[in-house]
C-alpha cells in the first residue's frame, strides 16, 4: 500500500540584513525587499546600463515608460540608486548592424545592456544573445510587439529579477536547517543536440539554492558522454573549490536528470567512480555521505487530490512508492478568489535515490532530508517571484540546454565556460 505524507517544514527566504520572509507570499516578499533590500546587492562598475531599440518615433513613448520601471524597480526593490539607463538606437534589426550598435554600447562603458527586437527574430536573438554571453556582458532581451499589447508593469518585474540577478546580485535564498541536508548539490547530466551529438553539464548549488559554479561541456558524441560527464562533474567541483577553499564537503548530493540512469554500465557507475576520484584529490572528505538522485517529469503517475482542491493534491505531497522511490507536488494552482482558478493537472515529480552509501540505521533520516531537499529547493527561481515545478537544480540545467540548442541550431558561436569565471559563478542564463 502506497503512503504519503505532507513535507511539514516552514520556508522562509531570507533577503537583506538576514530579514526572513516566509515563501508562497508575493505581496510580503515585495514589501519586505522595499524596506530591507535584497540578499545581497549586486555592486555595479559603471552604474549604467544600456538600451538598445530601433529608430522609431511610434517606439519612444513605450521605450520611455520601460525605462522609468526598470529604474524604479531597482531603486524601490533592490536599492541601487544611482542606477542611469543609456539610449542606443538603431536603424536596422538586421543582425550586423545591431551587433555593431552592441560594440559601441559596450565601449561606452556598460554594467549591462537590454536589447529591443521588434518581435520574434529567433536566428538574431540567439546569435546575439551568444555574443554578449561569451563576451561576458549580462544582458536582458525584450520584444516591442510584447510592450506593446502587455503590461509593462507586471512584464518588467521579471525582467528586473533576472537582470538583477545577472549583474552580481543575489534576490533571495532559502532558509535552511544547517544540520540538516546536503553541503552542496551537484546538478547533472546531459542534453541531446540532435541525433549524434550532446553535451555535458555540472553545477553546483549550497542547500539554500544558491548556484556556487557552473560548467558545460563542448558538444560531443555520444559515445562520449560517460567520460566527458564525469570530467565536468571533477572541473565543476575544482573550480568550486578553488574559490571556497574552506568549504568542507562530508554530505554530497547528486541530482541526476534525463532518462533514468542505466544501473549496469551507465551512468551510475561512472558517478561512483567519479566520487572515489573526488575523494582521492581531496576535493570531498574520505568519510562523505553521499546519494545519487534520479530525478524525472516524465513518468506515467498522476496524484489526485482533495474534491475541495478541484481534485488536486496539495503543494508539499509526498507519496512513497517504495522506500527508494517517491512522488513529490511542487507546487499548487494559483488561487482565485475562493478556488484554483486553473482546472488543469499539475504533475508530481518522481525522485527515485539510485545509489548511496548511507548505514542502515540512517537510511530514513538521511532519505528524508534528500528528498525533502528537492521540494524546498523547487522555491528557489531568480527568473521571476514565482518558484517553479522543478528544483532549481534541474531547472537551471534546462534554461542552459534551451539556449546552447538554439544556438547550435541557428549557427551562433558556442559557449564556452572553461576559464571565464564570469560564465562559472553567475546565473547568464537566466
Amino acid at each position: 500500500m502506497m503512503q504519503y505524507e505532507t513535507i511539514p517544514e516552514s520556508i522562509y527566504y531570507f533577503i537583506g540584513n538576514r530579514n526572513q520572509i516566509p515563501i508562497g507570499n508575493i505581496r510580503e516578499l515585495i514589501r519586505g525587499l522595499q524596506e530591507y533590500g535584497p540578499c545581497e546587492k549586486a555592486h555595479l562598475k559603471y552604474q549604467r546600463i544600456g538600451i538598445l531599440y530601433l529608430n522609431n518615433s511610434m517606439w519612444d513613448g513605450k521605450i520611455a515608460e520601460v525605462k522609468r520601471e526598470i529604474i524604479s524597480k531597482f531603486q524601490r526593490f533592490w536599492h541601487l540608486s544611482g542606477l542611469n539607463i543609456d539610449d542606443f538606437v538603431c536603424d536596422s534589426a538586421d543582425l550586423s548592424t545591431l551587433q555593431e550598435k552592441v560594440n559601441e554600447a559596450i565601449g561606452h562603458g556598460l554594467d549591462g545592456i537590454i536589447v529591443t527586437l521588434p518581435g520574434d527574430m529567433a536566428l538574431v536573438y540567439y546569435r546575439l544573445k551568444a555574443y554578449l554571453i561569451n563576451s561576458n556582458i549580462p544582458s536582458q532581451f525584450i520584444r516591442y510587439d510584447k510592450l506593446l499589447h502587455g503590461n509593462i508593469r507586471f512584464y518588467t518585474d521579471n525582467l528586473v529579477v533576472q537582470l538583477f540577478s545577472k549583474l552580481g546580485g543575489s534576490p533571495w535564498v532559502l532558509s535552511m536547517d544547517p544540520e540538516k541536508g546536503s553541503d552542496i548539490i551537484i546538478g547533472t547530466g546531459a542534453t541531446r543536440i540532435g541525433r549524434e551529438n550532446l553535451f555535458c553539464f555540472a553545477m553546483i548549488f549550497r542547500k539554500d539554492g544558491t548556484m556556487m559554479w557552473n560548467e558545460i561541456s563542448p558538444i560531443v558524441r555520444k559515445e562520449e558522454y560517460l567520460r566527458h560527464l564525469k570530467e565536468i562533474i571533477i572541473k565543476a567541483v575544482k573550480g568550486f573549490k578553488q574559490e571556497n577553499p574552506d568549504w568542507q564537503v562530508a554530505k554530497l548530493t547528486l541530482h541526476v536528470s534525463s532518462k533514468r540512469p542505466k544501473i549496469s554500465g551507465g551512468e551510475t557507475e561512472i558517478l561512483e567512480s567519479t566520487i572515489e576520484e573526488l575523494k582521492g584529490q581531496n576535493l570531498i572528505s574520505e568519510n562523505v555521505k553521499f546519494s545519487i538522485l534520479h530525478i524525472n517529469e516524465t513518468h506515467p503517475y498522476w496524484l489526485m487530490g482533495d474534491p475541495n482542491n478541484r481534485y488536486h493534491p496539495y503543494e508539499g505531497i509526498k507519496v512513497k512508492l517504495s522506500s527508494k522511490r517517491y512522488l513529490i507536488t511542487l507546487s499548487q494552482p494559483q488561487q482565485g478568489r475562493y478556488e484554483p482558478t486553473i482546472p488543469i493537472p499539475i504533475k508530481p515529480l518522481s525522485v527515485e535515490i539510485v545509489k548511496h552509501n548511507w548505514i542502515e540505521e540512517d537510511f530514513y533520516q538521511c532519505s528524508k532530508e534528500v528528498i525533502d531537499e528537492v521540494y524546498f529547493l523547487s522555491k528557489m527561481n531568480w527568473r521571476g517571484f514565482r518558484g517553479r515545478n522543478l528544483p532549481v537544480t534541474v531547472n537551471y540545467p534546462k534554461l542552459v540546454a534551451r539556449i546552447i540548442a538554439n544556438i547550435n541550431s541557428y549557427g551562433g558561436p558556442q559557449i564556452n565556460t572553461e576559464g571565464n569565471r564570469q560564465l562559472q559563478i553567475s546565473p547568464w542564463f537566466l
